[in-house]
């Protein structure tokens, strides 16, 4: 597929053939962009993946994941169709103004009536948040101002190649959202990003890093962790993934409404094992010999990506049990392995930024042809766009026009 500016572009199914045409990558990798987490993120029954590689005349030099929506039971945050109207995606609902609810309500049923048909979708980005644009020949920049409008180009192509009928960008960062701003998109700002650099001197470090009186709030939530008798281990590679960690891992999707049982966790450990193996960090809450809490991650060099976190919540019930093993606990584990900063992702954006996250804007740029519907989409996605940019602003994240 011909791009323009002396660039082309081709879709490609597995890791494996991007491998065969010289993928490579330096340790360093972030994880959402490595050969491993792509494995695992192919490997997941729930979506189809597709690799978007970007040639010039020497060969590949960029490539990005996209996932393949076929109806809206697959992932709403990889769901063109289902982020629609969907404020628990993109937005903030309570921050609504009246005109806003009522132009929002009033384009519900033609938003509703139109979402089937913008089955099949094609969502460029990948789990973590992430766009997923990397460099093919192993180095870590990507020259974003003719990269990402040829990116956004590929995913129009290949979305008609698959018979698609709406198409996303999803998860730009501010740098990657300048290089685009194309206008026959909606754009809208996701959310905000938690990433935490951690300040030298451990705990005492961090705490002196917050404002007092937030600092005085998470002493209390240290002690009453510490006094309902709950502490954190930690435990690396494929074998800190266990039994007991399955029912919490269920538990935390049933609580936001993704259908999957044990049987569907299993499978997830069992891939992440194979692929990401030693990289593997599980930092679980116990209370006695019982977890009750835990949370996934992974390392790469100095940096720790957070995946999930799920809790026995009656038996948690006091202790800020969430905080104590996703924050201060975390920090101070940090300190002892040489780990520098700690990616949180998306959502919860109040509770990181008093935790001390920076939130990074992220950005999604939407292709939903609506026919007499157009209208309907437009004030809805305006409408998410106002409340997630209000509740980003309101945090003092500087968003630009």
């Amino acid at each position: 597929m011909l791009l323009g500016d002396g660039l082309s572009g081709d879709l490609v199914h597995t890791v494996d053939e991007l491998v065969a045409m010289g993928l490579k990558e330096p340790s360093d990798t972030p994880l959402w962009t490595s050969e491993a987490w792509w494995r695992f993120v192919a490997a997941d029954p729930d979506h189809e993946v597709v690799f978007l590689v970007i040639s010039d005349g020497t060969g590949p030099v960029a490539v990005a994941p996209a996932i393949v929506a076929r109806g809206p039971e697959n992932l709403l945050f990889y769901n063109p169709p289902r982020i629609l109207g969907d404020f628990s995606a993109i937005g903030a609902e309570r921050l609504l103004t009246a005109d806003e609810r009522a132009a929002v309500d009033a384009a519900a049923p033609a938003v509703s009536a139109l979402r089937e048909a913008l089955y099949p979708s094609l969502a460029v980005g990948v789990f973590g948040s992430n766009l997923g644009l990397r460099a093919f020949d192993g180095h870590h920049s990507v020259d974003r101002a003719r990269l990402v409008p040829a990116l956004a180009r590929l995913a129009g192509e290949a979305a008609a190649r698959r018979g698609c009928r709406s198409h996303a960008l999803l998860y730009l960062d501010p740098d990657e959202d300048a290089a685009l701003r194309d206008p026959s998109a909606q754009r809208l700002v996701f959310g905000g990003e938690g990433i935490l650099d951690l300040p030298p001197g451990g705990l005492d470090g961090y705490l002196g890093s917050l404002p007092s009186r937030r600092r005085i709030a998470v002493r209390r939530e240290i002690r009453q962790y510490a006094d309902l008798g709950v502490h954190t281990t930690v435990h690396y590679g494929p074998d800190a993934l266990t039994d007991e960690h399955v029912p919490l891992r269920a538990a935390l999707r049933a609580r936001y409404g993704h259908a999957a049982g044990q049987r569907w966790v299993e499978t997830e450990f069992a891939t992440l094992r194979r692929t990401l193996g030693d990289r593997l960090v599980v930092f679980s809450a116990r209370r006695g010999e019982r977890i009750i809490g835990y949370l996934m991650a992974a390392r790469c060099g100095d940096v720790l990506y957070t995946r999930a976190a799920g809790f026995d919540y009656a038996a948690s019930a006091g202790a800020f049990c969430y905080f104590n093993l996703v924050y201060y606990d975390v920090v101070r584990w940090a300190e002892r392995a040489g780990v520098r900063r700690v990616h949180y992702g998306l959502g919860t954006s109040a509770a990181k930024h008093h935790r001390g996250c920076a939130l990074l804007p992220r950005w999604a740029y939407l292709w939903l042809p609506g026919g007499e519907s157009a209208d309907a989409v437009r004030t809805t996605l305006t409408a998410q766009h106002a409340t997630a940019a209000r509740l980003l602003t309101g945090l003092g994240v500087t968003l630009p026009a």
